[in-house]
């Protein structure tokens, strides 16, 4: 079996895509706006290293839902 490169937050519903004008792209975790203020260890970490193979707060991202919203959007 093959980890994908970015991991958990491929299929995360709580992830945001984020791109910058030279083309790198980041996964920020939405989910690190919510969390509880612990500042000598936040649960979720708003860029987290990639890949992620294991986060306490991963919800799988329903296709069916996301593509209804970007028609919705569109």
């Amino acid at each position: 079996m093959t980890v994908p490169v970015v991991g958990l937050c491929e299929t995360c519903a709580w992830v945001r895509i984020v791109t910058n004008r030279r083309g790198s792209v980041f996964y920020r975790c939405l989910r690190a706006d919510t969390d509880p203020p612990d500042p000598s260890w936040p649960r979720f970490v708003r860029y987290p290293p990639l890949p992620v193979l294991q986060c306490p707060g991963y919800d799988r991202r329903d296709p069916l839902a996301e593509a209804e919203r970007n028609r919705d959007e569109g």
